[in-house]
């Protein structure tokens, strides 16, 4: 009797550690110019947010060579805010044939400590966001190495689900940790199919995730975009829209629960929607968000320690109820 009591306050211990594990909240910011509002400050304070991950630049091709696109620039910044560079490099850029990494490398790592230094921020990690592929990877990968070597910084890379089942095919970046990008799973569609988020999708990657050999910590959708479709097919997305702005259209008519009828050609949110043309609004609801916390605390092998919500804007933020994103880490 003895043991068995011992034995079950054991396992009671442990289940009750695993609850206690503490899971840090931060998220991604994608824009183009940094500037938080003091309702934007009261989030992230009552939130218990204290790091971003804020996409700097992205590398893409002009010529053939490698340039950064679209750097970010910076209002003002909140005292205890930590700041993670995220760069975007397009897999175009490391399919060139014989890349010159160390050059690329180089000129990465400076940029950033340009863009750090205007703004006196100080980091201690660069976050490098690609979506390599087996023709890519071994220059991606070579990359990796030098950024590592050069910035002398911890490194993570985001890592998308065909690269978690398959990883013995498409390899495993040489990182500090991974971030396992929990959205994006389907194809951009005029059905009425969810691509950001669809459970039976994600179902037949989340077995391998036992398996990984990497750390792995977790993005997770948060976000909404409209896709305009014409004749049936896409022809354009724009970010952060949501159903309850289209309702208070009269010129988007509902026929079905995710999915508007334009009655007359005219222009909204910076673009022009043509008479007939369908616009379908995708989103992940906080049941949903709910359900992939369940999931994946089934399948991976140990909890990650912290989970990052893409992306920080009041379209996003103002969705959930107060306190949401400090709350629901707790379902892990």
């Amino acid at each position: 009797m003895k043991k068995i009591f011992w034995l079950l306050i054991l396992l009671l211990g442990l289940s009750c550690s695993k609850k206690e594990n503490n899971i840090a909240t931060s998220f991604y910011y994608w824009k183009t110019q940094f500037k938080l509002d003091s309702a934007d400050v009261d989030f992230l304070e009552q939130n218990g947010i204290d790091k971003m991950y804020v996409r700097y630049f992205d590398v893409g091709l002009k010529g053939g060579k490698p340039i950064p696109i679209s750097a970010i620039t910076f209002d003002s910044i909140p005292k205890n805010l930590q700041i993670i560079p995220v760069v975007y490099i397009k897999n175009e850029v490391v399919l060139i044939p014989n890349l010159e990494v160390k050059e690329l490398a180089k000129n990465i790592v400076t940029y950033i400590n340009q863009i750090n230094s205007k703004n006196q921020i100080s980091i201690n990690e660069i976050q490098l966001d690609c979506d390599w592929s087996l023709k890519s990877k071994a220059q991606f990968f070579a990359l990796v190495d030098e950024i590592k070597k050069q910035s002398n910084l911890k490194l993570s890379a985001t890592i998308r689900l065909h690269q978690i089942k398959y990883f013995e095919k498409t390899g495993v970046p040489n990182v500090d940790e991974g971030v396992l990008m929990y959205y994006n799973m389907g194809t951009i569609a005029a059905d009425s199919l969810n691509s950001i988020y669809d459970r039976e999708v994600a179902s037949k990657y989340t077995n391998s995730l036992a398996n990984y050999p990497l750390k792995l910590n977790v993005a997770l959708p948060v976000y909404s975009w409209l896709v305009h479709t014409r004749n049936r097919k896409p022809i354009n997305l724009i970010s952060r829209i949501r159903s309850e702005q289209l309702d208070t259209i009269a010129n988007f008519k509902k026929i079905d629960e995710n999915r508007y009828v334009v009655q007359e050609g005219k222009s909204y949110f910076g673009t022009y929607f043509k008479k007939g043309d369908v616009v379908k609004i995708e989103s992940t609801s906080a049941k949903q968000v709910e359900e992939m916390m369940a999931d994946l605390s089934e399948k991976m092998k140990t909890n990650p320690t912290e989970i990052i919500f893409y992306d920080f804007d009041k379209t996003n933020t103002n969705y959930y109820e107060n306190e949401f994103f400090k709350k629901v880490v707790t379902k892990f």
